[in-house]
């Protein structure tokens, strides 16, 4: 399900810039690929990615040539977050922009990409001029110019207590993680549960104190959280900014209140 927040902070994205050919020359990594190739591995069931939405994506580069590897956040979620750009901005090579459109979140997707949707005669860091180059993409998160005041809402168990209003004191028990699984907090492990007002400040999430009401204590919910209703742009001290994070809630009580 999916729910309305409020936040006037904004959303900036991660960009990977490329170049577009301009000659013939050769390399050693021109197969001489022509066009765009496109094959799913995994269909996702989620939003479908359009042009001018944002979209955080896993993903691992390979040369077609001899499947070299020379990039990947897909390797190790635990130090690298999802990249994200808005498609049709031109913040990332051609082939991406083209190849990712019509994905939906949670679907897998393999492009081998010509050099002239690709770096082009100029390469780029490790990739030479002229080079043919294969993508594994994960979509995890697409987030809609529409959208960016909207979470998502799961609830994974629906409690027997009192209910949580707006203006209520709880105390809840979480863990938040990125749409990677790398957890940037967890309650339980400080062995410290948190206890706040169901009030918008400057210094609450907007997404989680909107995401928490209506539920019950004993009520465990799942939240998604896009940056403007998270930590935004520049984010915290422990959070990195500009990413959405998904936040796990156990609802210990309302107003001191437990089942």
């Amino acid at each position: 399900m999916r729910f309305v927040g409020c936040s006037a902070l904004a959303v900036a994205s991660l960009l990977l810039v490329g170049c577009q050919d301009s000659a013939a020359k050769k390399s050693e990594y021109d197969t001489g690929l022509k066009a765009l190739v496109k094959k799913d591995n995994v269909v996702g069931t989620g939003r479908e990615a359009a042009v001018n939405d944002m979209v955080f994506v896993l993903y691992r580069g390979t040369f077609i040539k001899d499947g070299k590897q020379f990039d990947a956040n897909m390797d190790d979620v635990e130090s690298k977050l999802p990249l994200s750009f808005v498609i049709g901005a031109g913040g990332v090579i051609k082939g991406w922009e083209d190849g990712i459109v019509g994905m939906k979140e949670g679907g897998t997707r393999e492009l081998d990409i010509p050099s002239k949707l690709a770096y082009g005669v100029a390469g780029r860091d490790k990739i030479p001029p002229n080079s043919d180059l294969h993508f594994e993409v994960k979509l995890l998160y697409v987030l809609k110019k529409t959208d960016e005041g909207v979470y998502d809402l799961f609830d994974d168990k629906v409690g027997t207590g009192p209910v949580a209003n707006a203006g209520d004191t709880v105390t809840i028990h979480y863990v938040g993680t990125y749409l990677t699984g790398k957890v940037w907090d967890d309650s339980r492990e400080r062995k410290k549960s948190v206890t706040f007002p169901l009030t918008v400040t400057p210094e609450a999430m907007p997404g989680l104190i909107a995401g928490i009401e209506g539920m019950k204590v004993g009520g465990k919910r799942t939240l998604v959280i896009p940056p403007k209703l998270a930590f935004g742009m520049s984010g915290t001290q422990h959070v990195t900014g500009d990413q959405p994070v998904k936040i796990v809630v156990d609802l210990l009580e309302v107003n001191g209140k437990a089942n």
